[in-house]
């Protein structure tokens, strides 16, 4: 449970990038918020991790509508939120991104919800209404969330009924056409008060900031609906159990991919020339049971998860006008299950444990169909299903109250059959096809060491040693037999110091941290070349360092204004990097760093693929220097508060592609300025909010790509824009 006012929780963090708390109403203090970042219910204060957390009406307040709205939310946090796929979600934590949007690739970064990990990357754009908090956890959590999180952790929980009966409508209407509409009903407690439910509803429509010249359509916009119904079960004695069922459909028209050296649109990068309006449909289903067993004082959970996704995406991607060429159409299916059971140990005594079994059965198959140019073309029926089993525990040792020694590990186990179909067409006539069945198997053991200190009851300083593991995999973009894999697992070995304290009796806090990743055979898209032209594939690029400090600060200067401030530094290098990025040469020619020179075979033709030295390009997403600035002001009034919030988010310049260093890709270092001013009723009925996003309305790239020889395309963030909202609780 969230400890919390209403009416506090919301204008603190909303929106900004500081430490994960909460005000308290009447006193001078900062309140903790609850967290499961080790799969118990601790304060946020008292994790020896690297965890920003928030409630989801923070997120809402801040107009977060889904995961994509916390981007800049913590130090060391960048967000892809418009791109190549503007509705999948492409984290970065200190300096590690994905490497791939498509919704078979493994995330560097895991998203769980409600316990259940999402091995989609689409699936993840959970709408953000109704939910309890969100934590981001830095750095790798192999021992107790498992693989897939070498970068970090999102750990998602959505809120409870509260078996009392009540509700909240919140309206929302800004620029561009935004009509967001919400709503929430809790029912009273039922069935002899052991059973109560919660429904929420929520309907999106935005009509794009950008314009297709070609077509004359608005790109950018999205239409969404979601839901969750919540049903939980406490009967008297020792078991709980809660069943959640969550659908949200995603119809986004874009991305609006703006193309350098197209003159018909140079004048604006809201406009934008494709031959056609691209499009991205998602479809979720999402089904979780828990329940809890009280054994003594120690505790059995048990999660059971299942996850459907649908995932149909058509995009241009030649970046040239009335051009037919490069129209890709990805068709994708994914039906996911997971099982983890777990037992957790009373806290009482020197020792305390969580040590669990975990389950994964996940089954895929995409249909790619990909048209070069009127002639030419290549069309792919991918199938995966993979099999994963973990068994994990960690315990903490208390030498005494002020010293905890803490060892875990986690062993994983991957199996994968991959088959894939692949054809390539000349005049709608098949020329070359190929059938690839294959399977591998990973085996991968992570371990975590950590020791934490208290000097005094207000201050944790602790410092850890943890390993993280992505497993290896298979290309469902390859169309020859040298680029569909598999490619070897991905791991990394990370080094943390920490300290988090409360001064000033509870009205100052500080949190910081030193962390080094160092990244062993990093999985990475690159581009080969393929049956009929160079494609992005995934493999193992290169070894990478990352490097970094973290500072959280909030101040509760008076009882009325509050002050925060983040600040964020990275160092990230490849620190060997021998690989082909820039396609084949028709002839061989002498390596550069003593890699191999491989033959490839393409229309009877063969060609090489020289390695060469990359360890000068820049990571992906990987800003040197970030941070923010918040200032909230109360007024109070006699028929309720005013709340006045303004913050600055800072990034300096960094590339958003990482595969090559042309200055088209970076973005460069821009200060964001969002405000917004607030009523509330001092009975808690309703407010109104009027905030604005980018005041001083600035073009900020996203992200940008290169498809062969094809422009450079990039991506713009929203322009400025404006809205009102009105909450009333039923």
């Amino acid at each position: 449970m969230i400890m919390t006012t209403r009416r506090k929780a919301v204008p603190l963090l909303a929106a900004l990038a500081i430490s994960p708390t909460v005000l308290a109403q009447s006193t001078q203090t900062i309140e903790e918020i609850v967290v499961t970042a080790q799969k118990r219910e601790q304060s946020q204060q008292d994790v020896p991790i690297s965890v920003a957390a928030f409630t989801g009406e923070m997120a809402e307040t801040a107009g977060a509508y889904n995961i994509t709205g916390i981007n800049g939310i913590a130090p060391n946090i960048v967000l892809q939120t418009e791109g190549l796929v503007p509705n999948v979600p492409m984290f970065a934590i200190r300096g590690m991104s994905h490497s791939d949007p498509d919704p078979n690739s493994d995330p560097k970064i895991s998203t769980v919800i409600d316990g259940v990990y999402v091995p989609y990357v689409a699936a993840s754009l959970l709408d953000l209404f109704d939910l309890e908090r969100v934590e981001v956890l830095r750095g790798p959590q192999g021992t107790l969330f498992g693989k897939n999180n070498l970068a970090g952790t999102v750990n998602i929980t959505t809120a409870r009924p509260t078996g009392e009966l009540g509700g909240r409508v919140r309206a929302t209407l800004g620029d561009n056409g935004l009509r967001h509409y919400r709503a929430r009903i809790d029912s009273p407690s039922f069935a002899d008060g052991t059973m109560a439910a919660k429904l929420s509803l929520s309907k999106r429509d935005y009509d794009g900031y950008a314009t297709n010249i070609t077509t004359g359509s608005e790109l950018g916009g999205n239409d969404v609906i979601a839901a969750r119904g919540t049903l939980t079960f406490m009967p008297a004695g020792a078991f709980d159990a809660t069943l959640i069922v969550d659908y949200t459909k995603d119809e986004t028209d874009g991305p609006p991919g703006y193309s350098l050296g197209v003159p018909e649109i140079q004048d604006d990068v809201y406009e934008v020339a494709l031959s056609f309006d691209p499009y991205i449909e998602t479809e979720t289903l999402g089904v979780t049971l828990q329940a809890n067993w009280a054994l003594g004082d120690g505790n059995v959970a048990l999660v059971a998860g299942h996850r459907d996704l649908e995932y149909l995406n058509r995009g241009d991607f030649d970046g040239l006008p009335n051009q037919p060429g490069l129209d890709v159409t990805r068709d994708f299916d994914g039906d996911y299950q997971s099982l983890e059971l777990r037992y957790s140990s009373p806290l009482e005594g020197r020792f305390d444990y969580v040590a669990g079994l975990y389950y994964i059965q996940n089954e895929w198959q995409q249909v790619n169909n990909v048209i070069v140019n009127p002639v030419v073309g290549t069309f792919g029926i991918n199938e995966q299903d993979t099999t994963s089993y973990a068994v994990f525990a960690q315990g903490n040792y208390h030498v005494n109250d002020a010293l905890t020694l803490t060892l875990g590990g986690r062993y994983t186990r991957d199996e994968k059959d991959y088959s894939l179909f692949s054809q390539t067409l000349i005049g709608g006539n098949p020329v070359a096809e190929f059938t690839a069945p294959l399977d591998d198997t990973w085996n991968n053991f992570s371990p975590r060491v950590a020791v934490e200190y208290r000097p005094a009851d207000n201050v944790l300083t602790y410092a850890s040693v943890s390993k993280g593991y992505k497993g290896g995999g298979y290309n469902s973009r390859g169309t020859l037999p040298e680029n569909i894999g598999p490619y070897d697992e991905e791991t990394v070995t990370a080094y943390e110091i920490g300290i988090k304290s409360d001064l000033l009796d509870g009205m100052l806090r500080i949190n910081g941290a030193l962390f080094l990743n160092e990244f062993e055979d990093l999985q990475s898209s690159v581009t080969r070349q393929g049956a009929v032209r160079t494609e992005n594939i995934t493999t193992n690029i290169a070894e990478v360092e990352t490097s970094g400090a973290e500072l959280e600060v909030t101040w509760l200067a008076t009882t009325n204004l509050r002050l925060g401030i983040n600040l964020a530094y990275l160092h990230s290098e490849f620190t060997e990097f021998c690989d082909d990025v820039d396609g084949p040469s028709p002839t061989p020619f002498p390596s550069d760093c003593g890699g191999p020179i491989t033959p490839v075979t393409v229309d009877g033709n063969t060609q090489y693929l020289v390695a060469e030295d990359q360890t000068y390009l820049d990571l992906a997403n990987a800003p040197q220097v970030s941070g923010s600035f918040l200032v909230d002001y109360d007024i109070p009034l006699a028929s309720g508060v005013i709340e006045l919030h303004g913050d600055i988010r800072y990034t300096d310049d960094y590339n958003t592609w990482g595969r090559d260093n042309d200055p088209g890709f970076v973005r460069d270092d821009v200060a964001l300025v969002n405000a917004f001013v607030r009523y509330v009723d001092g009975e808690d009925r309703f407010d109104v909010r009027l905030y604005g996003r980018n005041l001083t309305d600035k073009e900020v790239i996203s992200g940008a790509i290169r498809t062969g020889v094809n422009p450079l395309i990039q991506f713009y963030q929203p322009p400025r824009e404006f809205g009102v909202e009105l909450t009333v609780n039923l």
